[in-house]
């Protein structure tokens, strides 16, 4: 399959990804950047919550059930938002016309929200930053059916198959399909109900490789483009650059959608710098309470989505506005006591101090939250060369999936960045939440501390914790640039009419040439780093010995999908290639993930099925499970791991041949048997 036979599958993305949420983005009032910016985080936030609802209704999750939510909360948030229903809870008041956060003010300002610039510049740094990560990721990818050959890809590829086969995409349902009785349980669902929606005929591998450039190439920059603009309002040129910068970088987005595959948690993290925009927005001393109303409202949504898609997403949010939270809480206060506001001020500490207190009570106490909180994992290394990788872009570099070459310019302008925003007081929550992400992962990637639950909700994953680095990094980078254009543009006489328009088209082309002659300086901003990176985890896999499967093996598991019929029920190896055969030849499995809740009954029937001559509760299990076809796969992705403790019987090594029909095989050993034996 090529790149252009997913044209229709790139369509269906972005429409899906895009289009509900930027409805109900406008029906709140939002216009420019941030209705692009917002709207993937929106739709995940209908997407989730739609899926939810319309299990318990028992409807079907399809393409016109999400967009029949999708109208039904449109219309919900309409009666909301008007001004007959705004009016029950504020009095009528003009909507804000800027943002108040402080920051530099400097030349590079924006007269107003139209000014051809304030447009340029988003635009600009939105179609730059895409056009330099996409073709990095798609070499990587090799061809866009071929799937990541890694743990999660093969649970997140069996999530959406199960989408599409039971039309039910509730989290609360999802989990299922790691069990084998489809057992409800919670599992994040969002971003796999938006993909599964774009699937059609294609193999589910394409519409996955789609949505992860997708999100690459357009979310992530248009989050960072947003956070720039609402972050920086006086700098009109920050979104322009820091989505360019922020292309720079291994750490995210090409990690998390190679060697972790943790897709929905990359998509997790490119909506993060929308939501905290928007939550800088709403906090704004400048905005006023029904504006502040209807976004709100859109918080929520997004948040929804956001949790949904992933929770660490959430909780990312969290940490990162802590610091502007903290300062508006502050100011809050002291007015409050000014005021002598007793009771409300009394409120504003009690709160917070005993949230924090039932939290800790319940990490300690409650043992599966303690659990989360306290996971345990092999640290990288020590904890000061960490504190170097994640500012300089060289994380994991230990292990065989981590980069060894560092982004320097990246990692020098943010340390410049940062000494700018202390010496100058302003923007300095951004250098705190540059700290804040450095800091997390450090604790991840280091010695295990006190510190470590901090990281817990991450399952205490230096690769997704790491994510989160490069988001403030690229601000701080973007940031010191653009000061030292305005520190260089002072010096030049400009006449004083026109000096404020001189000087931002001056800027301009002092940027232009200063990206034209660092482009080529950092390898098309690491291009081969990015691109190595996925080839790793997708077409390089294909020629690894202890990969899951060969290319062979791919096209023999296509194949299946011809020649077994309807109702074939699959046994295999989960940590061999029959791993994919639910999701890319449709044919249900036993084993559907790679490890799953399963029953005593299955787990006897994996370490037992070589006994199918000798042991007759072996052909009681096959017929309970309806098992008709055998996979046979001598390879297997991670031979020693735990979760293989009781997949040892299967194999057909001593197995009768009578009683197994070969029906296909692939060049390099995989084979797919009919079980003929116990009278089938």
């Amino acid at each position: 399959m090529s790149w252009g036979d997913a044209f229709p599958i790139a369509l269906a993305t972005i429409a899906c990804f895009f289009l509900p949420g930027m409805v109900i983005a406008l029906l709140a009032g939002v216009r420019g950047l941030g209705v692009a910016a917002l709207a993937p985080a929106l739709s995940l936030g209908i997407a989730g919550v739609g899926a939810v609802v319309l299990s318990v209704l028992g409807l079907r999750w399809s393409l016109a059930s999400y967009l029949g939510f999708a109208t039904a909360v449109a219309l919900a948030l309409s009666i909301l938002v008007s001004r007959k229903a705004a009016g029950r809870f504020f009095a009528a008041e003009p909507e804000a016309r800027a943002l108040s956060i402080r920051g530099s003010r400097g030349v590079l300002a924006a007269r107003s929200s139209r000014a051809l610039p304030s447009i340029l510049a988003p635009v600009g740094g939105v179609v730059a930053a895409g056009l330099i990560s996409l073709g990095p990721l798609q070499e990587g990818m090799g061809r866009v059916d071929l799937p990541a050959l890694t743990w999660d890809s093969i649970h997140h590829h069996s999530a959406i198959r199960y989408i599409t086969d039971l039309g039910d995409g509730s989290s609360l349902n999802l989990g299922g399909v790691a069990s084998n009785n489809d057992a409800a349980r919670f599992y994040p669902g969002a971003w796999h109900d938006l993909v599964s929606l774009t699937v059609g005929s294609f193999p589910i591998s394409a519409s996955i490789n789609v949505a992860a450039l997708t999100m690459a190439c357009l979310i992530w920059p248009l989050s960072v483009a947003y956070l720039a603009r609402i972050a920086f309002p006086t700098l009109v040129w920050m979104p322009l650059l820091a989505p360019i910068v922020a292309t720079g970088f291994v750490a995210f987005p090409a990690r998390m959608i190679s060697y972790g595959t943790i897709w929905p948690a990359a998509m997790g993290t490119a909506i993060v710098p929308a939501l905290i925009a928007l939550v800088l927005v709403i906090t704004a001393p400048g905005t006023r309470p029904s504006a502040r109303f209807r976004l709100a409202l859109l918080l929520l949504v997004g948040l929804a989505g956001a949790t949904l898609c992933h929770p660490t997403a959430t909780v990312a949010v969290a940490y990162l506005c802590l610091p502007f939270i903290v300062v508006r809480y502050y100011g809050v206060l002291r007015q409050c006591l000014r005021r002598r506001r007793r009771l409300t001020a009394g409120a504003l500490i009690a709160v917070p101090l005993f949230v924090s207190a039932l939290a800790a009570v319940v990490v300690m106490t409650v043992p599966a939250v303690r659990t989360v909180f306290f996971f345990r994992t092999t640290p990288v290394g020590p904890a000061t060369d960490a504190v170097g990788a994640a500012i300089f872009d060289t994380m994991l570099a230990p292990l065989g999936h981590g980069n060894t070459e560092p982004f320097w310019l990246g990692g020098v302008l943010a340390i410049a960045g940062l000494i700018t925003t202390l010496v100058s007081r302003e923007y300095r929550w951004i250098s705190a939440g540059w700290i804040i992400t450095v800091v997390l992962y450090v604790v991840a990637a280091g010695e295990e501390t006190m510190l470590r639950p901090l990281v817990g909700l991450w399952y205490s994953d230096p690769v997704r914790v790491g994510g989160l680095v490069p988001l403030f990094t690229s601000l701080l980078a973007s940031y010191a640039v653009l000061k030292a254009i305005v520190v260089l543009l002072g010096w030049i006489p400009f006449p004083s009419r026109v000096k404020e328009e001189m000087v931002v088209a001056s800027s301009l082309v002092v940027l232009i040439g200063v990206m034209a002659a660092v482009y080529p300086m950092t390898d098309e901003l690491r291009a081969d780093e990015k691109s190595g990176r996925l080839a790793a985890d997708y077409w390089e896999h294909l020629e690894w010995d202890g990969g899951i499967a060969s290319l062979d093996e791919l096209e023999f598991i296509e194949r299946l999908a011809e020649e077994l019929p309807d109702d074939a029920v699959v046994l295999g190896d989960p940590t061999s290639g029959a791993a994919l055969v639910y999701s890319l030849a449709g044919k249900d499995t036993v084993f559907r993930t790679m490890a799953g809740t399963w029953e005593d009954d299955a787990k006897y029937l994996a370490r037992n099925f070589n006994h199918i001559d000798s042991d007759p509760r072996v052909c009681q299990l096959i017929e309970r499970f309806g098992v008709t076809h055998f996979y046979d796969d001598d390879h297997r992705y991670l031979p020693d791991i735990i979760h293989r403790k009781d997949m040892g019987g299967l194999t057909a090594a001593g197995v009768d041949p009578a009683d197994l029909d070969l029906v296909d095989s692939s060049g390099d050993g995989a084979k797919i048997f009919a079980i003929e034996a116990c009278g089938q």
